[in-house]
This record gives structure tokens, C-alpha cells and sequence, in this order.
């Protein structure tokens, strides 16, 4: 079964709407009703754009950042000793969320990935995340004399397709674009 995609950003929008509404709600009227409430929604929508994200190096950034604001809601909401531990725990959920939020924005747009090539070829076979991965396919999978690299030596790699892209079939090629060669 497919997702719909789009429709689960929508639905991670409406719960982040909804979250804010009610936090706007309980600023308004001094509940605390809404801003459980609100804790919940940030958790849902959460869930839902996790699932729109693809797997990328420090990608869960949004998770410690919405950790945080869960932290300060339910510090909010609960008088007395819990703000003792909540407010640290927020603050150190947001220094995460800063640092991984810093890392996943260096290596967005395939920045640090490794590469598995024929250089002669200038053939991309693969593209991973980590050498190690790189290397454990190469070995495993292809067995056969090809070089890895990473793919900020060659930035004239960067915009070409892998002939094996597929992360759960890793021998499963792609099928030539119109004017390539097999």
C-alpha cells in the first residue's frame, strides 16, 4: 500500500495548527485543558511527518525540537515540583535539536555521501550515507573492482543517477534513461 504523501503533510499541518490553537487558547483563558490537549496534537503531527521524511543522516532533529516543546507545555501545565525536572529536560532536548538541526542542514542535498563508481566508466553504481556502508556493499553485493569516494571530491557526480539505487533490493538496477547505453 502507497501513502499519500501530501496528504500526511496536510495532516501533520492541521495537528501543528491545532496544537497552536490550543496553546493560544490556554494563554487566553489560564486552562490547562488546552495545553494537554496541545502536547498530544505535537506528538501526532510528529508521527505523521516522520513519515514523510526520508531516511537521511540526523533527520530526527524535529523530534528533540518537538520534545522540547512538549517539555515547556507540560511544565506549563503542571505546577510545582515536575517544572524542576521539565524545564532542564527542555532545555537539554532543544541543545540536541540545535546540534542535529546543524549536522542534517551540512550534509541536506547528498553533501557527504560516498559513492560507489567505475572510474574509468564514470559510472555511478551507488550512493551511500557512510563509507561503511559504501564499502559493505561494494563487498557484499557487487563483488567486483570498482572505487568509493566521497562524493564531495567529485561534485560532477553529484546530479547522476546510481545504476543501483534502491536501498531494499541493493542489486536491483535501474532501468536506462532514453539515449543511455546498456
Amino acid at each position: 500500500m502507497t501513502r499519500d504523501l501530501a496528504q500526511d503533510r496536510r495532516t501533520a499541518g492541521g495537528l501543528l495548527g491545532g496544537a497552536a490553537a490550543c496553546a493560544v487558547l490556554a494563554a487566553g483563558t489560564g486552562s490547562t485543558a488546552p495545553v494537554w490537549l496541545a502536547a498530544g496534537m505535537l506528538g501526532g503531527a510528529l508521527m505523521v511527518y516522520r513519515r514523510t521524511v526520508p531516511p537521511r543522516p540526523y533527520a530526527y532533529w524535529p523530534a528533540w525540537a518537538t520534545g522540547a516543546v512538549i517539555a515547556l507545555l507540560l511544565a506549563w501545565a503542571q505546577p510545582g515540583a515536575p517544572r524542576l525536572v521539565l524545564l532542564p529536560l527542555a532545555g537539554v532536548e532543544a541543545a540536541v535539536a540545535l546540534v542535529l538541526a546543524l549536522l542534517w542542514n551540512r550534509r541536506r542535498n547528498g553533501r557527504g555521501d560516498w559513492i560507489v563508481w567505475l572510474p574509468e566508466e564514470e559510472l555511478l553504481l551507488r550512493r551511500e550515507w557512510t563509507r561503511r556502508e559504501a564499502i559493505r556493499w561494494a563487498e557484499d553485493d557487487y563483488r567486483r573492482p570498482c572505487a568509493i569516494s566521497l562524493l564531495d571530491e567529485f561534485p560532477h557526480m553529484a546530479n547522476e543517477a546510481p545504476l543501483y539505487p534502491d536501498r531494499e533490493r541493493p542489486m536491483y538496477r535501474r532501468a536506462p534513461r532514453l539515449g543511455e547505453q546498456e
